[in-house]
């Protein structure tokens, strides 16, 4: 993954802020510019021209967005000249998750980074909404940024891929491989088995079977795949692929919680 141009998507919240902090992080690593992104969000209504324009309450509202927006795009600008980083902000309106995803084909951006969720009820609703829709169907890479303790170093340096046994798609570890060997993070690959509400009835001799069968093919997945990513490289990511198996009603809750 050659990262030239990271599109970073902001609201104007504080995760959207640590986001840009994750920008940095990578556009100092790989060379990249940083092409910072803020959607006004139109509800449907307010989509069609005529309302828009009728709407003084609304035109104002608009204007004092984009006024704070711009000012802090300035700002950005400015704090990043100083680290010899390229940026250039856009606003656009619209549905953010459609506006986002289509500029960044447009500009063809090689990585999202945006925050997990945005300020407020409303904001933070309608935001973390269309980060999902972002990272559903993006065909970019793209890093969702949670809230963070106060201080603590921005850093990627723990990289978790999940992996469907069934799927023979290698891109999204493969892209992992290239984020560690920029960031010198781990990579672990993990198969999420998942027990439905029978699982009491299995006896746990069974279980252990499956569970040990699942981890053997893992490592076989992983295995085949570092060794076409190796090749084609010519070069080993440090440290190789660690693999686990988690399993639970809900694997990927059980999962996430771990790797807080």
């Amino acid at each position: 993954m050659d990262i030239k141009r990271i599109l970073w998507a902001t609201d104007g919240s504080g995760e959207a802020e640590l986001a840009l902090g994750y920008a940095k992080y990578l556009a100092k690593l790989s060379g990249a510019e940083i092409i910072g992104v803020h959607v006004i969000p139109l509800p449907v209504q307010l989509l069609f021209e005529s309302l828009r324009e009728d709407d003084k309450e609304f035109r104002e509202w608009q204007s004092k967005v984009e006024r704070r927006v711009s000012d802090r795009f300035v700002e950005v600008r400015n704090e990043l000249l100083h680290s010899g980083i390229k940026f250039d902000g856009v606003i656009l309106k619209g549905m953010p998750g459609d506006k986002i995803r289509e500029f960044s084909r447009l500009r063809k951006a090689d990585i999202i980074v945006m925050g997990k969720q945005g300020h407020g009820l409303i904001e933070s609703i309608m935001v973390g909404s269309e980060t999902v829709k972002v990272l559903k169907s993006s065909h970019i890479p793209v890093l969702a940024v949670k809230r963070a303790e106060p201080g603590k170093e921005i850093k990627i340096s723990s990289i978790v891929v999940p992996i469907d046994l069934a799927d023979e798609n290698e891109t999204a570890l493969n892209c992992a491989l290239d984020l560690a060997g920029m960031t010198g993070a781990d990579v672990t690959a993990v198969y999420a088995l998942r027990l439905d509400m029978y699982a009491q009835d299995i006896p746990a001799s069974a279980l252990d079977i499956v569970i040990k069968q699942s981890a053997k093919e893992l490592r076989e997945r992983t295995d085949v795949i570092k060794a076409k990513y190796d090749s084609s490289h010519g070069a080993s990511v440090k440290g190789g692929i660690k693999t686990e198996v988690i399993h639970g009603l809900s694997p990927a809750i059980s999962g996430s919680d771990a790797w807080q």
